[in-house]
């Protein structure tokens, strides 16, 4: 028998695969082992289909080897020949079948030739496997050509069947995905990034379906459809997501998970630590004093015009105390800068006589405007504070 040479090896290896000294060797081994195996499995054929041949047909002995082993090779010749074609791009459909029905011939004459069909049937094994084997050859030889050309993607980690396939088939799936696209991935690498699309497209889709909402509550339906259609939630979403301010709502909700905002009172350890810090101005400009009204009734003075909040100076600690039932010193502690701000500002007006606004307060911690609640939210919590502080004292001023 003779066999074609194998293809000439890649001159650079396939992604990932490593071609050191013992693949090499076992490389030359397995192929040289592949060359015997081709030539004892087509003398067992050949003696199949002569003996054959010459039994049955009574065909001269002479005449039967060359004709048969034609016959015999004649599968394996063609299918050579549709792997270049395929090489050179062909589908090469027509030389694959001819191929096929040339090695069916052979295994049917072979089977049918002698009366005793156990042995056809072995001499036909023999002519199918050693064409199946060869086929298996080829095609894994065009599999490595095409991973070095980039037009097949390389060979994807092995996941596990019941910790990936079974338990996350989808996730598994998408990892595998992942791992033909970027190599360098691996196996989790590929399981870790798969994961993180999954719930980033989850989370744009949630975020898509709540913009979608509110175009449709904003609008009337008609032109919600439009604008639907005209823009992409999915790229909305996508921005929405990318332009969140986790820091300012991490410090918001920091505020408001304060110990000292839960219970509604001020811790008293940290009174002397915090006054320093309440006692500055929220616009940067120089503070004066507000000269307090002698007298100990607070309903004979005129009050002082509504101001707001970030426009009010600090009093200093060295004037005089104005005879109301809020504590001048500092009962509460402010948990963040912003609430430092507000609380500051508070003061202030609460020692000109008047207690701000939620919108003020929210002014003088460098807001616009009080939509978020937070200036309200902070003017029941000190009122609260300085309440709770003022029945605890008693009658009489709090000093």
């Amino acid at each position: 028998m003779t066999t074609p040479s194998p293809s000439p090896r890649p001159t650079s290896p396939a992604p990932g695969i490593d071609l050191d000294g013992q693949l090499r060797r076992a490389l030359r081994l397995t192929s040289a082992m592949r060359q015997c195996f081709y030539v004892v499995v087509l003398l067992v054929a050949l003696t199949g289909q002569v003996t054959g041949a010459t039994q049955t047909l009574h065909i001269p002995l002479l005449t039967a080897i060359p004709a048969l082993a034609a016959l015999e090779l004649g599968g394996i010749v063609v299918l050579a020949n549709a792997d270049v074609r395929r090489r050179l791009g062909e589908r090469a459909i027509a030389s694959r079948l001819l191929s096929a029905a040339i090695a069916s011939g052979a295994v049917t004459f072979n089977w049918a030739a002698h009366t005793n069909h156990l042995l056809g049937g072995f001499f036909a094994g023999m002519s199918a496997l050693g064409y199946l084997v060869w086929h298996m050859h080829t095609e894994n030889q065009r599999r490595d050509r095409l991973r070095i050309t980039g037009n097949l993607p390389p060979t994807t980690p092995a996941y596990e069947l019941i910790a990936h396939w079974l338990r996350h088939p989808m996730l598994t799936l998408r990892a595998k995905s992942l791992a033909k696209a970027e190599p360098t991935l691996g196996l989790y690498g590929s399981l870790a990034t798969a994961g993180e699309q999954l719930r980033q497209q989850r989370r744009r889709r949630a975020i898509a379906r709540v913009v979608h909402r509110k175009i449709r509550t904003a609008v009337d339906p008609a032109t919600a459809n439009i604008a639907v259609a005209v823009y992409d939630m999915a790229q909305i979403a996508a921005r929405l997501a990318d332009s969140a301010d986790y820091g300012t709502l991490t410090a918001l909700i920091t505020a408001d998970l304060a110990p000292t905002r839960l219970i509604g009172i001020a811790d008293p350890q940290a009174v002397s630590h915090t006054s320093n810090q309440a006692r500055f101005s929220p616009t940067g400009e120089d503070s004066r004093p507000i000269e307090s009204v002698p007298g100990n009734d607070e309903s004979d003075q005129p009050r002082p015009p509504h101001r707001p909040a970030r426009a009010l100076a600090v009093r200093p600690a060295a004037s005089p105390t104005v005879p109301t039932r809020i504590c001048r010193d500092s009962i509460y502690e402010p948990v963040s800068v912003q609430d430092s701000l507000m609380y500051s500002a508070w003061q202030q007006a609460t020692a000109a006589g008047h207690e701000p606004s939620g919108a003020d307060l929210a002014r003088a911690a460098g807001r616009t405007n009080d939509a978020t609640g937070v200036g309200r939210r902070a003017v029941r919590r000190y009122r609260q504070v300085h309440a709770t502080a003022t029945t605890a004292a008693g009658p009489g001023p709090i000093v």
